[in-house]
């Protein structure tokens, strides 16, 4: 069994259940992509902690960037698309939360994805050890009362969360925060306009072209750069969601808003590093279902780390 939003190169390599908590420890191989069509296989609306426990982790979804590194924590949405990378395969902690865990106890939960701020350090650590412990301790068998801990698990990480620091200007930055939402759901809804500019996407929202290069810079990109993501993100998405090839690479890249095809396959290899062609392939391959890997491959492939208690210790 494994977290239903994984679509490509992840291997659960235990599950640990308590009451309605799941937790994987899971292998993610150097990269790693998750795409909205697992929206079908999740139901309701989620959210995903992220450890990494032996290998710095970049991480980017809805724009934003980043890289944590082994024994830190990053929040995801998991009815978004995300993307991991990092330079060996990552033996991650993995723990799906419902969205009313967190908005029953947390204000303003999605402020929180793809650390905006700042961790808080203690509490982060203990965070931290308290999931490698749920993983180590109960890998056998549930405690006796299973929803009574989940419960307070949940209530830690919305604690742990909500100690990060917002920093002193929160309203400007809030402002700006809401203003960038805007504008990238009305680039999503028109990635298929070939004639997107920055310009048009600027006139949107009733702002000047450099008030709109500005917001991008808050997280290091242009506004081309995160349209060509989007159109290639949305690419996989498609390319993904049809295995038969209803509809053609050139199909697909003149519906994400390319004007040339070589441009775009080009443009798909370098992001995902596969060609769009392969893209089928991968997604529909035995290990994107998150089947075990064989136990001599398994070990070979990250010499040190056997998924068991060992190596949640050997984690920083």
């Amino acid at each position: 069994m494994h977290n239903p939003g994984i679509r490509t190169r992840l291997a659960t390599q235990r599950q640990i259940h308590i009451g309605r908590l799941v937790l994987d420890v899971a292998l993610a191989e150097t990269r790693l992509v998750s795409s909205r069509e697992h929206v079908k296989g999740i139901g309701d609306s989620s959210y995903m902690l992220v450890v990494p426990l032996n290998e710095k982790l970049r991480y980017s979804q809805s724009g934003r960037t980043g890289t944590i590194e082994a024994g830190e924590y990053v929040l995801l949405s998991q009815m978004e698309f995300y993307e991991f990378s990092s330079q060996a395969d990552a033996v991650l902690l993995m723990l799906r939360i419902p969205a009313v865990e967190l908005r029953g106890r947390l204000t303003s939960v999605d402020d929180h994805i793809g650390r905006r701020f700042g961790a808080n350090e203690q509490m982060a650590r203990l965070l931290v050890d308290l999931l490698r412990s749920v993983a180590e301790v109960f890998t056998e068998s549930p405690p006796p009362n299973p929803e009574a801990l989940a419960t307070e698990i949940f209530s830690f990480i919305a604690l742990a969360i909500g100690s990060e620091d917002r920093g002193s200007t929160v309203d400007v930055r809030n402002a700006r925060y809401h203003l960038r939402r805007r504008i990238f759901d009305f680039i999503e809804k028109n990635l298929g306009d070939q004639d997107l500019t920055p310009r048009k996407i600027a006139a949107s929202s009733r702002i000047s072209l450099s008030y709109l290069y500005s917001l991008f810079n808050d997280d290091d990109t242009t506004v081309s750069q995160f349209m060509q993501v989007k159109r290639l993100q949305r690419a996989y998405e498609l390319l993904v969601a049809d295995p038969k090839g209803h509809l053609t690479v050139s199909e697909i890249a003149y519906q994400v808003g390319f004007k040339n095809v070589s441009h775009f396959s080009r443009s798909f290899s370098r992001h995902f590093s596969m060609a769009p062609r392969d893209a089928r392939r991968i997604a529909s391959s035995p290990l994107q279902t998150g089947s075990q890997l064989p136990v001599g491959d398994k070990h070979k492939r990250i010499a040190g780390h056997r998924f068991t208690t060992s190596a949640l210790e050997a984690a920083p």
